[in-house]
């Protein structure tokens, strides 16, 4: 996954951006709780400001942002119909949909 990670002049007490490039949500996905898209296009990382104290490492919001891809797969795909409210690099609910949808990319590829 391509991203864009930008720091703002408040950083760190706000945390920094990060922009999908590769994928890149379509203008529609913007604001859309299914895809944790902020108007920007930048990704919705957290249910609250609050959960960044300015102490945390960016390398946890990188893996949010890997979380993220694969969620945004899964809705694309159509194999879940939205994104989870914790993410799923800390919720394992969707471990099976993802298992799902390499089972399907497999037929497909089968078929081809």
């Amino acid at each position: 996954m391509l991203i864009r990670v930008l720091y703002g002049q408040a950083y760190p007490m706000v945390p920094p951006a990060i922009y999908p490039l590769d994928p890149r949500p379509e203008l529609f996905e913007y604001t859309q709780t299914r895809f944790h898209v902020l108007g920007d296009g930048s990704l919705c990382l957290f249910q609250d400001n609050s959960v960044w104290t300015g102490r945390e490492s960016v390398v946890e919001l990188l893996q949010k942002a890997a979380g993220w891809r694969v969620e945004y797969a899964l809705v694309k795909s159509g194999v879940a119909e939205a994104m989870t409210i914790n993410g799923i690099v800390s919720d394992d609910s969707r471990d099976c949909l993802v298992d799902q949808a390499a089972e399907a990319n497999d037929n497909k590829e089968e078929l081809a």
